[in-house]
């Protein structure tokens, strides 16, 4: 299916049915974009949502008829036991799809961003630089390095934007220890798993940002802070007024193949010194 539109502004989500690329969709439809957008499930295909498999051959998929001034690659294989478990499908997904389109896009005159990930580093420091080695601890992170250093050979036409974990309230994990806590049920949430959350909602505005001023290069996004599950479990808790004492944190060491990283920070400098933004501190969410 071709898509076809008028308007020359018009954007492009990559990747429309994850909770990211479902923001930025609503985000630019309010704003009286033409958003075109591309889904891997076909009950969804229509006029302007297309199929889209990057696990596929993409040298024939027909990119729009009209000029995109910005495309947001938001598809990817993110489960890190599934890369683990699949490598050769998550790596198609995840470096030769993305960098098959991201050349297309490009030599077409978009501007292209690329959404990466804090797990391209092995996590020994805390906020780790723009510019620091890589070193992935996981099949997810090499394939994101992966595709980040391909990717940067592309030139000035293309961003990637390196977020620490990104959450929402209506997360599964934290919607289901809610329910529980509700319930009267015990939760196990992670003592030692650390995480530096940044809310939906700033990452979003981080990447309408980036493509408002189609800034190159690599952008960094993390909260100031990290915290563990089992403390998001009780930050939850409190801010809801939950029993706190249903909550029995245990070690991960004890159900994950995969060493979790000692740090999940990364250096903001250049969001602070480009775009003015501070992420939120993680005492606010919930709030």
């Amino acid at each position: 299916m071709t898509m076809h539109v008028d308007n020359r502004d018009s954007v492009l989500v990559v990747g429309s049915d994850g909770s990211i690329g479902r923001s930025l969709v609503t985000a630019f439809q309010a704003s009286g974009k033409n958003v075109l957008q591309t889904t891997r499930n076909r009950n969804l295909v229509s006029v302007q949502k297309v199929f889209l498999d990057l696990s596929e051959d993409l040298r024939q998929w027909p990119l729009p008829t009209v000029p995109v001034k910005v495309a947001f690659i938001c598809a990817a294989v993110t489960s890190q036991e599934k890369c683990r478990s699949e490598p050769e499908y998550s790596r198609r997904v995840n470096v030769e799809g993305t960098i098959s389109l991201a050349r297309r896009l490009v030599d077409s005159g978009c501007f292209v961003i690329f959404l990466s990930t804090n797990v391209v580093f092995d996590g020994k420091k805390p906020f780790a630089k723009g510019n620091d080695p890589v070193n992935p601890q996981s099949a997810y992170g090499r394939q994101k390095s992966e595709a980040e250093a391909k990717l940067l050979k592309m030139g000035d036409m293309l961003s990637i934007v390196r977020f620490s974990k990104v959450l929402s309230p209506d997360m599964p994990l934290f919607q289901g220890w809610i329910r529980d806590l509700k319930a009267g049920k015990e939760i196990c949430p992670f003592s030692d798993m650390l995480f530096s959350p940044v809310p939906l909602a700033f990452a979003v505005e981080v990447l309408l940002k980036v493509a408002e001023l189609q800034i190159p290069g690599i952008m960094q996004v993390s909260a100031a802070q990290e915290i563990s599950y089992a403390d998001m479990a009780v930050h939850i808790a409190r801010k809801l007024g939950l029993d706190e004492k249903l909550i029995r944190p245990v070690s991960y060491l004890e159900s994950l193949i995969e060493r979790a990283p000692l740090h999940t920070t990364l250096d903001v400098s250049r969001l602070r010194s480009e775009l003015g933004m501070i992420p939120p501190e993680v005492s606010k969410l919930w709030s």
